[in-house]
């Protein structure tokens, strides 16, 4: 095991120890003044949630397994506690929080029927209650009045993550606008990284490309590691598809910082992307330097490298690289290649042909390279004349008496 992973596993431990301790003690305090609960204030079960959160949020998946059995202890403990827990206005704000946080239903539900009503603005609890079972347009009317930033910072930040979901769609900016708040108020917890992913992908759907290089550069650089990584960059790869990168290499070349913050794997990957896209976009300069960044990442023997030869050779169609081409291209291993490669790799046997045919094959080279896979038989054979069979005939008999001296291998 890495000491990094062993780090991380004793700090999600240590957290989980520090909570059950801080736990005891408030439960104690508690009993000390004849409240009779063992159990912590749902704001202090809050607190330590999100110090889990923050953690999930530098890449501890240990954290997320601790943040599960917590949710499941809150769950519980909020729907056994008294009704008159929830007049302590940190507690009923606790409730929307732990809600949002991924927190069962079935307590706000129960909050919702008790009198008197939690110390918090009603609107809050249905609100919550609306986005968690997908009631977009009910929550959105709800929350149309209360602002985030008139909330306190650790429920103002959830509240403006979840309110700026439903404008991702119907209204980019002011979803950004919302995205921005709640990362304003809630610096370095998982709230912050769920918006800058958000941001992220509604930049690139707003064709906002120096925003978009902002953002992917400030994610990658507080959030590299989170355990949601990986929907960043699922989404930044398709970004890279709408926001036009491979047309021009000015606009390819501002991507090379943001680029450069990715692990070698990913940067090898989108690179590999990109080359793609520019080489059937027909845009050969920036494939060709797209290709060039992921050869020197890429393995040799693997698949990208395979795939790459080819690339490489689709973006030099000068004469004068037509047997180095070659080689290359005769170097490549069709065993490794998909369906879909193969077909990349005859099409450019076919463009490589049609160069050195026009205006004239070079000196001393006669027909043509063959291509990457044979061509089946057509499945009507009403074309093939008495002549072709007699040929195909003789050709196979000359075929069998090579073998049979040994001359065919």
């Amino acid at each position: 095991m890495r000491l990094s992973d062993c780090f991380k596993r004793f700090a999600s431990a240590l957290l989980l120890a520090l909570y059950a301790t801080f736990a005891h003690i408030a439960g104690a305090s508690a009993e000390a003044q004849g409240t009779g609960t063992r159990d912590a204030r749902p704001f202090e079960m809050i607190r330590s949630l999100q110090v889990l959160q923050e953690q999930i949020a530098q890449g501890n998946s240990h954290a997320l397994r601790a943040q599960r059995s917590l949710l499941v202890k809150m769950d519980r403990d909020f729907f056994n506690m008294p009704a008159d827990m929830w007049q302590e206005p940190r507690n009923a704000r606790a409730a929307v929080v732990h809600l949002l946080s991924g927190g069962h239903p079935r307590v706000m539900r129960k909050l919702l029927t008790l009198e008197p009503a939690p110390a918090v603005d009603r609107r809050l609890l249905e609100a919550s209650l609306a986005y968690v079972e997908g009631r977009e347009e009910d929550m959105l009317g709800l929350l149309e009045d209360i602002d985030p930033l008139d909330l306190p910072a650790g429920l103002g930040g959830h509240v403006a993550l979840v309110k700026a979901a439903p404008y991702i769609r119907t209204d980019p900016a002011r979803a950004m606008q919302l995205l921005q708040v709640a990362s304003l108020l809630m610096p370095g917890s998982l709230v912050e990284e769920a918006a800058l992913r958000r941001e992220v992908f509604v930049a690139g759907m707003m064709a906002d490309v120096d925003r978009f290089r902002v953002l992917s550069i400030r994610y990658l650089r507080r959030f590299r590691s989170s355990v949601y990584a990986g929907d960043f960059r699922r989404r930044f790869a398709l970004a890279l598809d709408t926001l036009g990168f491979v047309k021009s290499e000015d606009k390819f070349a501002l991507l090379d910082p943001v680029l450069h913050e990715f692990d070698a794997d990913s940067r090898r990957g989108l690179y590999l992307r990109l080359a793609r896209s520019a080489l059937l976009a027909g845009h050969l300069n920036v494939a060709r330097k797209a290709t060039g960044e992921a050869l020197l990442l890429a393995v040799e023997g693997t698949r990208e490298h395979e795939i790459l030869k080819i690339y490489l050779a689709a973006t030099r169609l000068d004469p004068e690289m037509i047997t180095a081409n070659r080689d290359l291209l005769w170097s490549v291993d069709p065993q490794m290649l998909s369906d879909q490669d193969r077909a990349v790799l005859d099409g450019v046997y076919v463009v490589l042909n049609s160069v050195r045919h026009f205006p004239e094959p070079p000196d001393n080279v006669i027909g043509e390279f063959n291509v990457a896979s044979s061509m089946k038989d057509p499945e009507q054979r009403d074309w093939v004349t008495a002549d072709m069979d007699l040929a195909e005939a003789l050709l196979g008999r000359t075929g069998k008496a090579f073998e049979l001296r040994g001359d065919a291998k």
